[in-house]
């Protein structure tokens, strides 16, 4: 639906009508912008690679402008959209990717657009799918790769194995000495006067 506010009305006056005329002519523009983002929706028309929308009342591509529309097909790849014939503009991704196929989910999609003049395209914030960049792939299967290489099978891990480790490592200066509590020698069935030793009678 559109604004219903008549820009014509009044018809007759002073100036003072002329600027009441100005400021429905404002509001207009205004509640046409938000319901083009909100009630407003049109279904495209065109191929899934080139879209074509027209609204009742004329799209203007400025910076944030933002359109629903309701897609009549799925797209086949990159894809463009010409809305009120102000020209075929790019649909990208938040990213700034090129869409692929079926990220306009085909018939009943309502597709959310935001306006970039900055490199004249739409961008669809609402994707049917996501798109994981190639290079964040690669990275992932080489990490995967690398992992399963460098594995440690459990099967083949046990307790004896994890105190052998233990011991190539335990003693004074290796940070870890499983003689000690707290760092303090343990002798049991004695007595003495060592600061730095435990002694357990028996």
């Amino acid at each position: 639906m559109a604004s219903q506010i008549n820009i014509n009305n009044p018809t007759t006056g002073s100036p003072t009508t002329s600027s009441v005329r100005d400021n429905f002519t404002e509001a207009r523009n205004e509640i046409n912008t938000l319901l083009k983002s909100s009630l407003d929706v049109v279904t495209t028309a065109g191929t899934g690679t080139a879209y074509t929308a027209n609204f009742g009342i004329d799209v203007v591509k400025v910076n944030g402008a933002r359109v629903i529309v309701k897609a009549h097909t799925a797209n086949t790849g990159s894809a463009s959209i010409n809305i009120d014939t102000t020209g075929a503009s790019t649909i990208k991704n938040m990213n700034g990717t090129n869409l692929s196929a079926n990220q306009i989910g085909g018939a009943n999609h309502y597709l959310d657009l935001i306006y970039n003049s900055g490199n004249n395209t739409w961008v669809l914030l609402n994707p049917a799918k996501h798109v994981i960049p190639q290079s964040d792939v690669t990275n992932l299967s080489a990490d995967l790769t690398a992992l399963s290489t460098n594995k440690l099978d459990s099967t083949s891990y046990s307790a004896s194995d994890v105190l052998l480790k233990i011991k190539t490592v335990d003693g004074a200066t290796s940070g870890l000495d499983a003689d000690k509590i707290d760092g303090y020698d343990i002798v049991v069935g004695a007595t003495g006067t060592d600061a730095n030793t435990i002694y357990f009678q028996t």
